[in-house]
Formats: structure tokens, sequence, C-alpha cells
């Protein structure tokens, strides 16, 4: 379906190469996986893929599509063949109304209004958008519009879906529902998907092959156990984002690739497998109270709603949060996460109640690209520290913040793109360079609104150990995230957002330890054996000590 031989691409205006030397053939009804760190090239090799997404600059190579090159596609023909579906809903939805976002490509093409609701009608009931059907589509939530987003592609019946980071902004309940969705059209229609993708462990044991870039460069093209054992071998970073299964085997130095449990289920059977004791009934459990005793944020009875007419958003709202701490808030798409932390920046007042603030704050944004507002990435971070934004820069002197701004570079891993312009910089890239312009000013308090979206799993556990040191240096970091394994490691404190109001706000591993659906992978796997294990590293410590005849419940 897709040949891609000796492939090379570099950007209009810049001299290095983003793709170098790719070829790879993805045969049809295949589900490809590709991975890579953020700035490896993976959505540039997507866009490729799609006539009418073919950036500007220097091509070299052919890629074919079902036997023809891709430049030489028919329009019309591309349109209709080749789906694609981005990782931010709402920059690929043109209409107001959901029934007409789902006729749109249709009405384009030229289709007859009887095919047009004949389709539109049989998609939406595949989709199980009929109750939503005449919404406006700003009324829905981030996972509906992505599930919009694939129907309205899908009904143009393509033979090759491109999906670029599809769940970064879904919680964990939306995510699975929607590879569920493209895995059912995989197997229903044998339509070809290519899949651009950090969070692995749902889809990554459904895919037929992996295609691991590096540096623009193809490093695997394989079946998803053997790339885990290529990973392994080279020791490569995108090791880390494999999927909990596969790292707590290779953790337990297994070297059997062939047993290698590739998902939750396989992982469980694994665990069984190798006889270790059920030991649930030993752990002594314990009461863990919640104690803050100096917080830097209180939000007290807080009421809001956006109109009159609509119903609260959150309601009654009370909870407080220590100084010094790293806390994240979790929930479906549309609980309230980011109005609540609108909230406690500042952007939004509540309609009654209190939010206290106890010290300067930074807020970084869902969408990165609203901070930005020069023309380099080093431009951007120099701007803040040239207007001497906080106390501490301007007691420094202009050699001091070149510096300052130049270990931000590097420290980020922005140095290789400092002359690059901020919106030519991939999802990944956009939100480091977010992250680093708002820890330029200082603030006592930073609120990160989905933080590790379009990260790479090396940088989220940079990010993680950086967000450790500002907690230990006294800063207070709250984060909304749908991330559930980089709250596990990295959360002091998690509160699950439902129904106006926060809910099971505890200790980050209490947290994770009670829940079915917003939890880990690690503990799904693990919970027949031990109840208390959330994370990687505990499984294998405690699956090693139990094979070795150690009560790990001794102090």
């Amino acid at each position: 379906m897709i040949n891609v031989s000796n492939l090379s691409f570099g950007y209009a205006g810049s001299e290095e190469l983003v793709l170098n030397d790719i070829t790879f053939s993805v045969n049809k009804g295949e589900v490809a996986l590709v991975i890579g760190e953020s700035g490896s090239g993976k959505t540039t090799l997507l866009k490729m893929l799609n006539k009418s997404m073919i950036p500007a600059g220097r091509y070299s190579g052919d890629i074919t599509f079902d036997g023809m090159d891709i430049r030489n596609l028919d329009n019309r023909v591309s349109a209709e063949k080749i789906g694609f579906v981005g990782q931010n809903p709402d920059n690929q939805i043109v209409t107001d109304k959901v029934w007409h976002e789902l006729a749109f490509g249709l009405e384009n093409l030229g289709v007859s209004n009887s095919d047009i609701r004949r389709r539109v009608a049989e998609m939406a009931e595949y989709f199980g958008i009929t109750d939503w059907y005449g919404k406006k589509t700003d009324e829905l939530s981030g996972g509906q519009k992505q599930l919009l987003n694939l129907a309205s592609v899908m009904v143009m019946r393509p033979e090759i879906l491109l999906l670029d980071e599809p769940t970064a902004q879904l919680d964990p309940l939306a995510r699975k529902k929607f590879i569920d969705t493209v895995l059912e059209l995989n197997r229903d229609f044998g339509i070809t998907v290519i899949c651009v993708e950090h969070n692995l462990s749902q889809i990554y044991g459904m895919a037929d092959k992996v295609l691991a870039l590096e540096d623009g460069k193809l490093i695997c093209d394989a079946t998803p156990k053997q790339a885990a054992n290529i990973l392994a071998e080279i020791n490569s970073p995108l090791g880390i984002g494999l999927p909990a299964s596969v790292r707590i085997y290779n953790g337990c130095n297994n070297t059997n690739v062939s047993d290698c449990p590739l998902t939750v289920k396989e992982g469980r059977k694994w665990v069984e497998s190798i006889g270790i004791a059920h030991l649930k009934e030993e752990r002594q459990q314990k009461t863990r109270e919640l104690n803050i005793t100096n917080p830097a944020i209180s939000v007290k009875n807080v009421f809001f709603r956006y109109s009159r007419n609509e119903r609260n958003v959150l309601e009654n709202l009370s909870f407080d949060i220590e100084e010094g701490s790293i806390t994240a808030l979790l929930g479906s798409n549309g609980a309230g996460k980011t109005t609540l932390l609108r909230l406690m920046s500042g952007i939004r007042k509540p309609l009654s109640g209190k939010v206290k603030i106890y010290g300067t704050k930074a807020l970084l944004p869902q969408n990165p690209m609203a901070l930005f507002t020069e023309i380099s990435v080093e431009e951007e971070l120099a701007a803040v520290v040239m207007d001497g934004a906080n106390a501490s820069v301007q007691r420094l002197d202009k050699a001091e913040r070149i510096d300052k701004v130049e270990k931000m570079l590097v420290r980020t891993g922005l140095d290789k793109v400092r002359k690059r312009h901020p919106y030519d910089l991939s999802g990944g890239q956009q939100q480091k360079l977010a992250f680093a312009k708002i820890l330029l000013y200082e603030p006592d308090i930073v609120f990160l609104d989905e933080p590790t979206k379009g990260l790479d799993p090396f940088f989220c556990r940079e990010l993680g150990e950086w967000l450790k040191e500002l907690k230990n240096e006294g800063k207070t970091i709250v984060i909304v995230s749908h991330d559930v394994e980089f709250c596990a490691v990295y959360a002091d404190m998690c509160g699950l957002i439902f129904d106006g109001n926060i809910e099971s706000y505890t200790d980050a591993h209490s947290f994770f330890e009670g829940n079915i659906f917003f939890t880990t992978d690690t503990n799904r796997i693990m919970s027949d054996s031990f109840n208390d294990c959330i994370i990687c590293e505990e499984a294998i410590c405690k699956i090693n000590k139990s094979l070795q005849g150690i009560n790990i419940y001794e102090r």
C-alpha cells in the first residue's frame, strides 16, 4: 500500500535533514506504529505520505501509494483514499455543527445529497454519534471531537488512515475508546493504519510492525516483539516508552524475547506463570490521612459556570495544595480540570467562593503556541530575561542573561533548533519551549496543563526530574494531566475532578492503587499478586525479591 524508498527531506530555509535515507513499506491492512523522540521526524514523515500536506523543502527519494507516486496522485483520489487525523482535535474541525462536519468532505467532492445522507447516517451509527448529531461542535468534549474527526475522515471511505498522536489530549477512557475504534476499523474493513504515538500502552501489542526513528533515521523496522528486543539491545531511550509489561519483563532479566508480554493481559499471564506467591493478604493496610499544614493554594466553596444558562462546571469545590509539593489533577475530558487551573492561576474569577494564592505564579496552557511572540526559539527565551521580568534577572548583566538562556536551550535540547520559528517546531518541541519560557520567570507556583502532551518518554522522564528539582527548591507544582503513569511516578498528591468537585484527593500511591480505570498498566498487571505496585520499578523489585524467596513486606 505504501512504499518509501531512500526518502530524505529538509525544510525550506534549513540545511539540516529532518528525514535521512528512510526506506520501508506498509502492506495493505497492516497497522504500523511510528515511534521516536520529539523532533525525530515522525510528523514530517506522516505528512510526506499525504499529497496535500507535503511541506516545502528539499525532497529526494520515492514514495508510492498503491504503486503510484504520491506527488502525482489526483487530488480527488488523495482526498478520498488517504485520511489524516492530527493530535489537536480543534485544529481539524471546520464547521459549527456535528452533522455538517460529517458531511463536509463529501460535499466538497460533489457527492449527491442522497448519498451524503446515507453515508453520514451509517457512519454516525457506527461511531455512536447519533445522540450528539445535532450539537454544536464547540460544545463537544475533547474525546468527542477526536471521534468526530475520525468519523468525518472515515465517511470518505479511505484506504489508509494516518494518525498523528491522536490520543495526546484524551483521558484514559476516551483514549481506549479511540484506539479500540481504530483497531475495529482495521479488522472490519481492512483499512491500513499508520500511527505516530508516544503513549504505547494500548496500541503497541496490536500493531503489525514498529518503525522507530532517531534523529531522522530509521533505526528499527520490525514486529513489536522484535522491536522491543532491538531497542533493549542498543539501549535506546525509546525503550522507556514501551508498554509496562515489556519494561517489567526486561527488568526481570528475561532474555527469551518470544515470551515477552506486550499487553496487560499477556503481562498478567506472565506474572502468574513465573510462580509468584500471592502476597496481597500479608500487606498491612495503612490509612494515609491528608494533612496540609502550609498551603500554597486554598480553594474554598468555589462555584463556576461559563454562562447563566449552563450548568455549573465546578460546584462548591474546596481543597488545599501544600507548598513545595507536586499535585496532579485528573479526570475525563470536560470534567473541569482546565477551568479549575484557570481559576487558580487568576485567568478566570469564580462565580462565588474564594481562591487564595500565596506567591507568584505562571501557567503553561494546553496550547503552548499561545505563549509565543518571537520569530525564533532563542529570541523567545531571550525576550523573558532581557526585559527583566523578575527581580532575580534584573540583578544580572547582559552576559549572565545570555548564559541563562543558553543553559535553558541546552537543558531542553532546543539548542539544535534555536534559529527555527516556534511555529515550525514539532508538538513536543513547542511544549518544551513553552515550559522553558515560563520557568525563566522563576514563579513560586507553576501551573501545567497537559505538560507531557506530545513529549517523548525520554523527555517526560527529564521533565519529571526537573519538577522534582523545582519542588526541592520550594516551588509548588500543579499539573492537569491524562498521563497517569507520569503522575504516578512524580506527583505527591492526586485528585479526581468529577461532577464539579474533587474526589479521592490523597497521596499518589493510594490514589492509583485504589482505581481501576484511572490507574497505571503496572497496577493492572500486578494487582492479582501485589496490590500496592503502581510503577514499573516497584513491580520489578517485588518480582525479583519474591522469586528469591524474600518477604517483600519485611522492613
